[in-house]
């Protein structure tokens, strides 16, 4: 299931909604860009940003999850260009209300089961095979020939004989 390349260590799932995200602003009013959101685990959201953000800022993100309203704090941990003005964004998640977090645990919990129990009912049993056959086809093939080794011939180099 994981990647040869994953770095993640909890489970992630697709997430179809759209998502607010904006600098984090110590000051002044956040500026907010919708779009859409990719995939969701507990510890981190990937989404799409029409503006490229910097590996390490914090960013407010505000999406919708079973009809509640969530606001998360993340760090932009990787970035990736996918066309001219699209980026594809994973952060981490550094902060968040702790109601709102145990909501977001609920609803991913519900999501991985119904992921699960939707991949178990998808795989088909595997044929039967029949062993005998196999083995049978197996010994029927042609095995190859193995060429005689030649040998070289050694010569020995002559032994000097000692004089008494």
């Amino acid at each position: 299931m994981p990647k040869k390349d994953e770095k993640r260590s909890r489970v992630r799932v697709p997430l179809k909604s759209r998502v607010r995200h904006s600098e984090y602003q110590v000051l002044g009013t956040p500026v907010f860009l919708e779009n859409a959101a990719i995939d969701l685990s507990s510890g981190g959201i990937s989404f799409e940003a029409s503006r490229e953000y910097r590996v390490g800022s914090l960013v407010i993100l505000e999406f919708e999850l079973n009809g509640e309203k969530l606001k998360l704090l993340v760090c932009v941990a990787w970035v990736k260009k996918v066309a001219k003005d699209r980026f594809q964004v994973g952060a981490e998640v550094m902060a968040m209300d702790p109601g709102e977090k145990e909501r977001l645990r609920s609803h991913l919990g519900g999501m991985i089961e119904s992921l699960g129990k939707a991949s178990r009912s998808g795989t088909r049993k595997k044929k039967s095979v029949n062993k005998k056959a196999v083995k049978k086809k197996n010994s029927k093939k042609k095995t190859a020939k193995k060429k005689p080794s030649v040998r070289k011939k050694q010569t020995r180099k002559p032994q000097s004989r000692k004089m008494k």
